[in-house]
């Protein structure tokens, strides 16, 4: 009885011993993943916010600008800018995503209503302002449920 005491025991030990590193081994990998991951995610969320008020922005000085006193090339200059970071935008959702794909559809529109403004054509903002108003609050919603995600560890 107590050989088996004993045995129990060492065995016990050994256990501890050989499980105890491979626990903290994994828990540290475990800690790293999660940091990584929520270091990415704050990352992509920084960086989708800059991209989406910048669209904005671009988009806000198209309508507004008299662009009868300025050349034809700034205009360009300014759609080739606002189209690089739609492309950005649309690398960076989640196509699966209902409201990231409602993001994509907005800035789409968002270029169309400025597409082919000539300097002497009249503005017609109506059709921009109103995506931009739908955007502001779908991309707020989404920021807020990726900081939430981040928040939560997932």
């Amino acid at each position: 009885m107590t050989d088996t005491i004993a045995l129990i025991s060492a065995l016990t030990a050994l256990c501890a011993v050989l499980l105890g590193p491979l626990v903290a081994l994994w828990s540290a990998r475990r800690q790293s993943h999660v940091a990584v991951l929520a270091t990415n995610r704050q990352t992509w969320i920084n960086t989708l916010r800059e991209l989406i008020a910048e669209c904005m922005s671009i988009s806000g000085l198209i309508h507004l600008a008299d662009w009868s006193q300025r050349p034809q090339g700034d205009f360009e200059e300014k759609m080739e800018r606002l189209s690089f970071l739609v492309s950005k935008i649309r690398l960076m959702i989640n196509p699966e995503e209902e409201d990231h794909q409602r993001l994509v559809q907005l800035l789409s529109e968002i270029i169309k209503s400025l597409r082919d403004r000539k300097a002497d054509v009249p503005k017609d903002a109506a059709a921009g302002a109103k995506a931009v108003k739908e955007l502001v609050p779908l991309s707020q919603a989404i920021l807020k449920r990726e900081w939430e995600r981040v928040k939560r560890v997932e």
